[in-house]
């Protein structure tokens, strides 16, 4: 069975005191770690003080960004290595964001998913809805094309540790309503694309996340399907209650 993640991604909100007040708010509210995966993904400047908040706590630590080189001449960037020295665990690569608003093309993705697993963090690919049609045992498959080119080169050892987000365009940070009928077509078919590629067996293991205006109505229902594994969350995992609220949500379906 796969265990469920549950991952807060703030984006540009919260200074390093607010980030670990809500780290200190929330961390002897949750259930332990076999239940529910929890992770929180802040602002760089905040993940070592919230490493440090989180120590001793099953919280996960994760960046919402990561570069392709560990050190060198990148003004500006943030080296894997240095996340990983700083108690970082995962790292979100190829989010909808940083695709239209800094031109991250699968290529780029796809260097940073390689620098991140040779730096000894989780990488957390966020795909959107491209797809495309390829055979595969004379049967055709509809396959997510972006996440076809950023698992290039990546062994058949290295996607066991890695978790894939589904997250169309159409519901990131717009506050639409996250249809659970597509968000579970949408993680069925990037399972499709994992199984067409490695395999079956390995596809069953992969954890597949929904992203998209996630909220305390709707995320009992979208955690109830069948191939979504977790959720990563917006702006209402903002408020400390909401998103203790929510993770107790998806412990009690897991039970």
């Amino acid at each position: 069975m796969r265990k469920p993640f549950v991952v807060a991604n703030w984006k540009m909100h919260k200074n390093v005191a607010e980030s670990v007040a809500f780290i200190n708010q929330i961390k002897d509210q949750l259930p332990a770690k076999e239940e529910v995966e929890v992770g929180i993904a802040g602002t760089t400047l905040a993940l070592h003080a919230m490493a440090a908040a989180a120590d001793q706590t099953d919280i996960q630590i994760v960046a919402q960004n990561a570069f392709t080189e560990f050190e060198g001449a990148y003004t500006g960037e943030i080296s894997p290595k240095a996340l990983a020295d700083s108690g970082v665990d995962y790292v979100l690569l190829g989010h909808i964001e940083r695709r239209t608003m800094f031109n991250e093309n699968n290529t780029m993705v796809n260097k940073k998913v390689v620098a991140t697993l040779q730096a000894g963090m989780t990488p957390i690919i966020c795909t959107d809805e491209t797809m495309m049609q390829e055979e595969h045992g004379g049967s055709i498959h509809y396959v997510f094309a972006q996440l076809k080119d950023v698992l290039c080169d990546v062994s058949f050892d290295q996607i066991k540790n890695i978790i894939i987000s589904y997250e169309p365009s159409w519901a990131v940070g717009a506050g639409q309503f996250a249809n659970p009928l597509l968000a579970e077509e949408g993680c069925r078919q990037i399972r499709q694309t994992i199984a067409d590629r490695y395999s079956y067996e390995v596809a069953d293991k992969i954890r597949i996340l929904y992203g998209g205006s996630v909220n305390p109505d709707n995320i009992a229902e979208l955690m109830s399907k069948r191939d979504i594994d977790g959720v990563l969350i917006g702006r209402a995992s903002l408020d400390a209650d909401n998103f203790v609220s929510m993770v107790k949500t998806v412990q009690a379906l897991n039970k």
